[in-house]
């Protein structure tokens, strides 16, 4: 790389130095707007009176992050100067073109070429001279030219099929979130509701308290069968503290319905479990990173020390739904269905357990969580900022539509029904991944010379090298 191009690392200007900072005149390009393949623009600026304290990059060079998300990169189409973790790439002209580079820099052998030659330290970090070592593939110049006009006409395509895609995905999730706002505000069910008759609601909410109590008389008598203390016995409420008031309802809902808050329609809600994941042991250890694309694979979730009695206290049933309360994955649910007799679990401290009553369909319960309605209660209920949290407090307060039984069902099987449509219009979307292979298989043939773009009277690049070899020698005399 060294040989055919300048390696400029950047820098930070002094933030002790206000006047540095006051006006926006020069693009201060860091990591994150790396985001960005064509580069136009930064987040942050600097102050020409900073010039003398940067190290300023030409345009049209390619940006290379070097410490953290290393390979991330961008071709920038301004002048610039980065912070410390990006390495710019300045090709001369003489022997590179810019966009060359920048192609050449994605592609699948620079890209691993470069993580091999990281230093070996707690981050990742591609030093100004290990970049500069970096092997280059170097074709005549007049070649270069033609493969990125390839490269151009096909990334354009490519461009405009994934921001079609983009509007189908947006298109979709807009149609999945408006389903199922009807579903909870008992339009999707409507035309049921005039034919069928359901159980009264109020007899649903005095049964909450009648399964509340047989669950603890249960314990107690498991709590004696072992000599144990008996739990506490559980604080009621009437049927008329359970329903919210007409004066406090979110949204307006069928008569048959009602507002409740989620803490009085589970039987128990806690934290996790705390402990870290061992290889073995007797006990799984679920924890939100097992939970992929609403799917858990049980043979790869690890274990923890666990004792039997503490086991039972967080041991994971069907009809269980866990939360996570923190971090970026806050709010995401998963319902513990079909779950082995085998499979012995508990959960990890950073999840709360809820389980519905048996008056709650658990899929309608679940769906709950997928609404807009719920998402917006979250954020209005979440606290702290760098890392937000929900406690159990707080979403035991979260209101939540309550319809009988039998229509929770019947909303359920059409959702199912709806929603299953709406997943095989997303089938399309697997074209995204063919996509994505597609551009690689595009990048990587080009570097193999298999794109059609050789000419025989093309500059030999053995010459090109010889002659920056020497301006190199000559440079360094």
């Amino acid at each position: 790389m060294g040989n055919v191009s300048t390696v400029i690392t950047g820098n930070t200007p002094s933030k002790k130095e206000n006047k540095f900072w006051e006006n926006g005149d020069i693009f201060f390009v860091k990591p994150n707007d790396l985001n960005e393949k064509i580069l136009f623009h930064s987040e942050e600026y600097v102050d020409n009176r900073a010039k003398k304290s940067i190290r300023m990059i030409p345009k049209y060079s390619t940006l290379l992050c070097c410490i953290g998300s290393i390979g991330k990169n961008s071709f920038s189409m301004t002048e610039c100067c980065t912070n410390q973790q990006i390495n710019s790439i300045i090709s001369k002209e003489k022997f590179l073109n810019n966009k060359y580079t920048y192609y050449f820099v994605n592609s699948s052998f620079f890209q691993n070429h470069m993580l091999e030659s990281t230093s070996a330290t707690t981050v990742a970090i591609l030093n100004k001279t290990n970049t500069e070592n970096l092997f280059f593939l170097l074709p005549p110049l007049e070649e270069q030219k033609r493969i990125v006009e390839k490269l151009d006409y096909f990334s354009e395509k490519i461009n405009r099929l994934k921001a079609l895609i983009e509007e189908v995905k947006a298109d979709i999730e807009n149609r999945k979130i408006s389903i199922l706002d009807k579903a909870f505000k008992g339009e999707l069910t409507a035309k049921w509701r005039e034919k069928n008759s359901c159980s009264d609601i109020l007899e649903l909410l005095e049964n909450i308290n009648k399964e509340k109590i047989a669950k603890w008389e249960d314990e107690c008598a498991e709590a004696e069968k072992n000599g144990n203390k008996k739990p506490k016995k559980p604080t009621l409420k009437s049927v008329d503290e359970m329903i919210i008031s007409e004066d406090e309802f979110p949204y307006e809902i069928p008569d048959t319905w009602r507002w409740v808050r989620l803490g009085d329609i589970f039987i128990n809600i806690k934290y996790g479990y705390t402990d870290s994941a061992k290889e073995v042991g007797i006990y799984k250890f679920l924890r939100i990173t097992d939970i992929q694309n609403n799917k858990v694979d049980w043979e790869n979730v690890p274990y923890c020390n666990i004792s039997e009695e503490e086991f039972k206290n967080y041991k994971l049933n069907n009809r269980d739904v866990l939360i996570a309360r923190t971090g970026g994955t806050i709010g995401k649910t998963f319902l513990i269905n079909n779950l082995e007799n085998t499979i012995q679990s508990v959960y990890a401290s950073y999840l709360i357990k809820m389980t519905p009553i048996k008056n709650i369909n658990e899929f309608y319960f679940k769906k709950y969580f997928e609404t807009d309605f719920y998402w917006k209660l979250l954020e209005k209920n979440a606290k702290g900022t760098g890392q937000p949290n929900i406690n159990v407090p707080a979403l035991s307060n979260l209101y939540f539509p309550l319809p009988p039984l039998e229509e929770q069902k019947e909303i359920v099987r059409i959702l199912d029904e709806v929603l299953e449509r709406e997943n095989k219009i997303s089938e399309i979307l697997k074209m995204e991944e063919q996509i994505n292979l597609l551009e690689k298989s595009i990048l990587n043939k080009a570097f193999r010379g298999e794109l059609g773009t050789g000419n025989i009277n093309d500059v030999l690049a053995l010459e090109m090298l010889r002659e920056s070899l020497l301006e190199n020698r000559s440079d360094l005399i």
